[in-house]
């Protein structure tokens, strides 16, 4: 009987320092799936509280190119407390990755801490995000909490609108106005359009279905010479023919591409 009770209070013991060295920080490997991304939310262990908030900030990015990688901010803060931070943040369509020293890691496609976050008020974590390759809106997600028994918040969602490329490839003289044929052809849904500028002048490149109905204008400016690039995304188009036309000085030229769902 002793002996059985001598046993019980290790194991109570051991119990103890358990809890009291390994869960003073929010879950130690981390947890994802807990945004508002999914319908999961939220946190069991810690009470929803204002003390602890957060924002996600994108240096001025609200407008992302698509594919293209940015380096976005969460900053946390919570005046007082105990333990370190935890985070979960998610995208709803583009890709998160880890930015060396900040604590974080990858978790299939939601990023978490790897161990207890180090609290300073306020607390700033940055990361990768990679636009989605189509045009359209794209929603990033946050949770943050400190302290196992602590205190956890929802970040506000941050709204990015996502845009396709339209850019300078060179600004080599071409000899000569061009319009590429679209690459790849037939695409499903984006396709790339390469076309050349002999000098400077208004350029505007639409696109128009069989009915010769415009569907979309991918360019339409005032562009100096040089050879340029311009997206198109028919995601929200059927399948079928499609026409591209360039307008630029007094060249004019017209071709055809397929789009095949």
């Amino acid at each position: 009987m002793g002996k059985k009770i001598y046993l019980l209070v290790l194991f109570v013991v051991f119990a103890s320092f358990v809890l009291t060295n390994s869960n003073v920080f929010s879950d130690a490997g981390g947890r994802t799936g807990r945004t508002r991304k999914t319908s999961s939310t939220g946190c069991s262990c810690h009470s929803l509280s204002s003390a602890i908030s957060g924002a996600i900030t994108t240096g001025g990015n609200d407008t992302v190119t698509a594919g293209q990688t940015y380096t976005f901010t969460l900053t946390i803060t919570m005046p007082s407390g105990s333990g370190g931070y935890g985070v979960n943040i998610a995208a709803k369509t583009g890709i998160l990755a880890i930015i060396s020293g900040q604590g974080l890691k990858l978790s299939g496609t939601e990023l978490t801490h790897s161990s207890a976050i180090t609290y300073s008020n306020p607390k700033v974590i940055t990361f990768k995000y990679t636009a989605p390759a189509v045009a359209g809106t794209d929603t990033i997600y946050a949770n943050v909490d400190r302290g196992y028994s602590g205190a956890w918040s929802f970040v506000p969602n941050k709204g990015v609108k996502v845009k396709l490329a339209t850019g300078l490839i060179n600004n080599e003289t071409p000899v000569k106005y061009y319009l590429s044929q679209n690459f790849p052809n037939p695409f499903n849904p984006v396709t790339k359009v390469n076309y050349g500028v002999l000098k400077a002048s208004n350029v505007k490149i639409t696109v128009f279905d069989l009915l010769g109905k415009n569907v979309a204008t991918l360019v339409n400016g005032y562009q100096t010479a040089g050879n340029y690039y311009t997206m198109f995304d028919a995601s929200k188009y059927s399948s079928g023919i499609y026409y591209y036309k360039i307008e630029a000085g007094d060249f004019v030229e017209v071709k055809k591409m397929s789009l095949i769902k």
